[in-house]
């Protein structure tokens, strides 16, 4: 099941020095706000919940979807990007709205 973009909550990550949104659901395209580029991500076989791959679409072990501001251009040209444990930074614990996120950055950049 997909869910609608503003409906479900998402962490900051730090991907290849990016900040990213993450959440564990996935997201209907077109609910995406214009500006952000969607992204799924796949977890290790292993099950240990460590994310190794991002690309436009994840069938088997989902992990979870990205919100990025930025295109990552290696997905864009390759059709997906491998990660390493240091291309992947938890940045906070605390989960927040779409458009909390939003909000925050429109005052940021007035």
């Amino acid at each position: 099941m997909r869910y609608h973009a503003e409906e479900l909550r998402y962490e900051r990550v730090r991907i290849f020095e990016k900040e990213a949104f993450f959440t564990c659901d996935r997201i209907q395209g077109d609910s995406v706000s214009e500006g952000l580029y969607q992204y799924e991500v796949r977890h290790d076989d292993d099950g240990f919940g460590n994310p190794v791959q991002i690309a436009k679409g994840i069938l088997v072990n989902f992990y979870g979807s990205l919100l990025c501001r930025d295109k990552l251009e290696d997905e864009e040209t390759q059709g997906s990007i491998y990660l390493s444990e240091e291309d992947w930074c938890w940045m906070s614990d605390r989960s927040i709205t779409l458009d909390e996120l939003l909000r925050k950055e429109t005052k940021e950049h007035k």
